[in-house]
């Protein structure tokens, strides 16, 4: 068996996009205005994006068994 280490630039990448979305509908709903929208969705999704990588540094530093 190989010993490849995993990417977990998907899992990254699909987090930041849930969260935008998620973003995106809740500014909508609040300030009726797509710009407003948008640019939330932008920065959440940053938000989400490195949140998940830390979340995944994290969670791979602790398979090392210490």
């Amino acid at each position: 068996m190989s010993n490849v280490e995993p990417s977990y630039r998907v899992l990254r990448l699909l987090c930041a996009n849930t969260i935008g979305m998620g973003g995106f509908l809740a500014a909508y709903v609040v300030a009726r205005e797509p710009g407003v929208a948008v640019i939330a969705a932008v920065v959440l999704g940053a938000i989400g994006y490195v949140a998940s990588s830390v979340l995944v540094d994290y969670a791979s530093s602790g398979t090392n068994g210490s």
